[in-house]
């Protein structure tokens, strides 16, 4: 009995390498990830994010099931992710495009396709008039607007000297009210010694490095083949491709959930639908409002006698998409041609008028009955989604940044709800009871 009671002996050595055993692999991963650390900085200058990637992913293999394996992949998955947009986002903007497309239209399909029409026959009948106005803005909007433009700029030096005259009457009428940090004599001067000639090269000069930067930026690509290819991928392929993942959207969908784990596909189907009706009511609401603002102040611009009243109207519908930044953004197309009208104070008082009662309705009556509080996306967090994304990942990133902005919000709002049931939230009363 004293032998078989001498078994703790026996166990003890097998304890101790079960315990040495975990101090040996962490050892053993530790130089495992310093002697690959080096071999990967000495092929630093061959290597992309997208090999490290899979390297770290093999590398890992051994670990999976360990408590930060999951988490470790995810981050990396993320950072590869955003370097392949940084890197190739002018390639897959017209796949994002499509996408966006394809997510928008599809319930619209679906409402369709319940009304015995033919999937197929929905899709061209929704996109085709949508793909014939966006080549119509192209075809026929672009060259207006370049003719617009070029007459601003060669109505520019007389608007400025009107404006002089303007400034001039101003400083009469308001003689005894001296503006701080302004000389008024010496801004007056100099807004009569300007040159017509010299002041029209320079705003075409300007005029041509804006569109410039406007192309580069929205294509993200500059001049030459791959504008050209950027181009065509908008023309060609987007329509191409939003037939077919419109197509093909609910049985994309299908399969993609039944690729998730089954022990978590409840969890996370329950969250991707969240996520879908909280990203759709937010776009469907805005673009509504934002077409709707749009018409209003073209109308209203247009029974004004505003030069360029519908051109501002379409500028006003496309920003307003953005909450708060949209209003800033299409006030100062109208405020120029203000300006450069022939009686500045009077288009001034038409642009106030017109844009109060766009905005005066859109805030207490068209967002409250189309969009709602129920969306709770605060403009805040858009604009900074926005802002981020744009400037990280240009034209790819503005597409994304509203979808990356309301899944965030979600796992924050999912992450709060489940740390409040917690026993960490709720430790004192759960000791007590």
């Amino acid at each position: 009995m004293s032998s078989e009671g001498s078994t703790p002996p026996s166990s003890k050595p097998a304890g101790g390498p079960g315990d040495g055993g975990g101090v040996w692999r962490i050892a053993q991963a530790a130089t495992v990830f310093l002697v690959l650390g080096f071999f990967l900085y000495s092929l630093r200058d061959l290597l992309s994010p997208f090999v490290l990637f899979w390297v770290l992913v093999a590398v890992l293999l051994p670990f999976r099931g360990t408590p930060g394996h999951t988490l470790f992949v995810v981050i990396a998955a993320l950072l590869t992710g955003f370097w392949i947009l940084d890197t190739t986002g002018f390639l897959l903007a017209p796949f994002v495009l499509a996408l966006v497309l394809a997510y928008v239209f599809d319930p619209l399909v679906d409402r369709m396709q319940g009304r015995r029409f033919r999937r197929s026959v929905a899709i061209v009948v929704l996109i085709l008039p949508v793909l014939g106005g966006l080549a119509a803005a192209l075809v026929l909007g672009l060259p207006a607007l370049g003719e617009q433009v070029g007459e601003l700029i060669r109505k520019a030096p007389s608007a400025l000297r009107d404006l002089a005259d303007w400034a001039e009457s101003m400083q009469e009428r308001f003689a005894g009210a001296d503006l701080p940090f302004v000389d008024e004599e010496e801004a007056l001067d100099r807004l009569r010694m300007l040159s017509s000639a010299d002041l029209v090269s320079l705003l075409e000069a300007r005029w041509q490095e804006i569109v410039r930067r406007i192309w580069s930026g929205v294509l993200g690509v500059g001049r030459g083949l791959g504008s050209a290819l950027t181009v065509a991928g908008y023309v060609i392929l987007t329509p191409v491709l939003t037939f077919y993942l419109i197509r093909d959207y609910d049985g994309i969908v299908e399969r993609l959930r039944n690729l998730i784990p089954r022990g978590k596909r409840e969890a996370v189907v329950s969250f991707a639908s969240a996520y879908d009706d909280l990203l759709s009511r937010y776009l469907r609401g805005q673009i509504t409002v934002a077409l709707i603002v749009g018409t209003i102040t073209a109308l209203g611009l247009w029974i004004a006698r505003f030069p360029y009243a519908f051109l501002i109207g379409a500028i006003v519908a496309v920003f307003s998409v953005v909450p708060y930044l949209g209003l800033l953004l299409s006030l100062i197309p109208a405020v120029i041609v203000a300006l450069l009208s022939g009686d500045v104070l009077a288009s001034l008082l038409k642009v106030a008028v017109v844009y109060g009662i766009a905005q005066g309705l859109e805030g207490s009556l068209i967002s409250p009955k189309i969009v709602g509080d129920s969306v709770g996306l605060h403009p805040v967090w858009v604009v900074l989604a926005l802002a981020v994304g744009g400037f990280f990942f240009g034209f790819v990133g503005l597409l994304i940044a509203v979808p990356v902005a309301v899944g965030v919000k979600l796992a924050v709002v999912r992450g709060l709800e489940r740390y409040e049931s917690s026993e960490l939230y709720g430790g004192a009363s759960a000791g007590t009871g």
